[in-house]
């Protein structure tokens, strides 16, 4: 698993905000640490140096908030095959 960012908050659209340390590819499913699917990146907003992110989630869940949030490597390599 590689680390992305940590959840911030939900916006008045539903969606998940995350603070990004690292940008992963467009459209890559999102997991908690214990392997807890949280939603899809499917955008990414703000300026290059702090990027946030946007997650289409699953279902709103507030104990997310805070926590750090990871992409599996699998994905990661099929998003590159592209």
């Amino acid at each position: 698993m590689k680390r992305i960012g940590v959840a911030l908050h939900y916006s008045r659209m539903g969606n998940l905000v995350v603070r990004l340390s690292e940008v992963p590819p467009l459209y890559v499913n999102v997991y908690t640490f214990t392997m807890k699917k949280v939603g899809v990146l499917y955008d990414v907003i703000g300026n290059v140096k702090s990027p946030y992110g946007l997650v289409k989630p699953l279902a709103k869940d507030e104990s997310i908030i805070g926590q750090s949030l990871y992409v599996r490597l699998q994905d990661l390599e099929k998003r590159r095959g592209r």
